[in-house]
């Protein structure tokens, strides 16, 4: 009897582990919905004070300059932030700051908001693991409490450095070198490249071989990149805004409430980002219209060689771009056609387990 009943004590511990195991890698997009409700205020306050300081490209005011910068931390560190609580909401407190280093050293080595989310999962459920799988005696808990976090960061982090982050910038040096030979005369084939790059990753490590591009045209005194640039990056969130205002019952009350609150700032900022509240629950769709929207635009800027002078975003860059009308043509056609393409996929494909009075607290401002 004494045999059986250690079998069967052993047999429910490793009911128990299993249980934990299949409970940590549940319900990864309560995860990520976590993520984006901590990252959303980062980059609205950022987004708002970078518009706001667009006006230094008109002014040579030092305090625009000194706006510009507080803006800028909020941009720079949404990414992080995104991370940080992907983990938390995956291992509580203690994946706080592991998510945030990991998604920190994907963003600034190159892999983006992509390789933060990969980062923000992977240290979440190592940390999770660790702390729910081994349990040691009262007297070691206390530095197993401050190993676990610091040995899942150096571990995620030197993953996330030489195997996500190393090839990834391989990549882009690669389409760099390749593309960034292009010249003026090229200009609907630059226009549908950087329309591609600019549309599937929303600010990523993909739309950073087009910032790449366009930069490395600049040095050359070729203005039409930023020109095809500045076309393409508020067409996804301004059409998918405008999808929202066409077809409210294909988005949520969230969702709906988030495109009313955020087009003036899309409009005033020119922010890709801005798209990810809305794209976040409906990746694929969302990345589809995109990416078609773009296309449109990246290849109408270049038809038309559209030029920027000065590599500003939104409201400033009206002032520096060389055609107005050209301009305005490219984004209203491109987030027509995002727009078009969002409503077409969802009314054909509707979303799985879709509730258009639902009201996530993630989404809102």
């Amino acid at each position: 009897m004494a045999g059986n009943d250690l079998t069967f004590e052993f047999e429910n511990v490793e009911k128990t582990k299993k249980q934990i195991v299949k409970d940590i890698f549940s319900k990864p997009f309560d995860h990520l919905r976590s993520g984006i409700s901590y990252m959303l205020p980062f980059v609205l306050i950022g987004g708002i004070i970078t518009a706001v300081s667009s006006i230094s490209n008109i002014s040579d005011a030092p305090i625009w300059s000194m706006v510009a910068s507080i803006g800028q931390v909020g941009m720079t560190f949404f990414i992080p932030i995104f991370g940080a609580y992907i983990a938390f909401s995956i291992a509580d407190k203690a994946g706080i700051a592991p998510g945030f280093i990991c998604a920190y050293l994907a963003n600034t080595n190159g892999s983006g908001y992509i390789g933060a989310l990969l980062a923000g999962f992977l240290v979440g459920y190592v940390v999770a693991l660790l702390k729910k799988l081994i349990k040691p005696n009262k007297i070691l808990q206390g530095v197993w409490d401050y190993f676990v976090p610091a040995f899942s960061t150096l571990v995620v982090g030197l993953f996330i450095i030489y195997v996500i982050n190393a090839p990834v910038a391989r990549f882009t040096d690669y389409m760099v070198a390749k593309l960034s030979g292009m010249d003026a005369t090229q200009g609907g084939i630059a226009g549908l490249i950087l329309g591609a790059l600019g549309g599937v990753d929303y600010g990523g490590p993909i739309s950073k071989i087009g910032t790449a591009i366009m930069f490395a045209g600049f040095d050359k005194g070729i203005y039409l990149f930023v020109g095809i640039a500045i076309a393409i990056a508020m067409v996804p969130p301004f059409g998918f805004t405008v999808a929202a205002f066409v077809a409210p019952k294909l988005f949520t009350k969230s969702e709906r409430r988030y495109a009313r609150t955020s087009w003036p700032i899309v409009l005033i900022g020119g922010f890709t980002e801005l798209a990810l509240p809305l794209v976040i629950n409906d990746i694929i769709r969302c990345t589809i219209a995109s990416f078609l929207g773009c296309l449109v635009s990246g290849f109408l800027a270049g038809f038309f060689g559209l030029e920027l002078s000065v590599p500003a975003l939104g409201l400033a860059s009206w002032f520096f771009i060389s055609s107005v009308p050209v301009y305005a043509l490219c984004v209203v056609v491109g987030a027509a056609m995002t727009a078009a393409s969002l409503i077409f996929l969802r009314k054909i494909w509707p979303r799985k387990n879709f509730d258009p009075d639902s009201d996530d607290e993630v989404m809102s401002l």
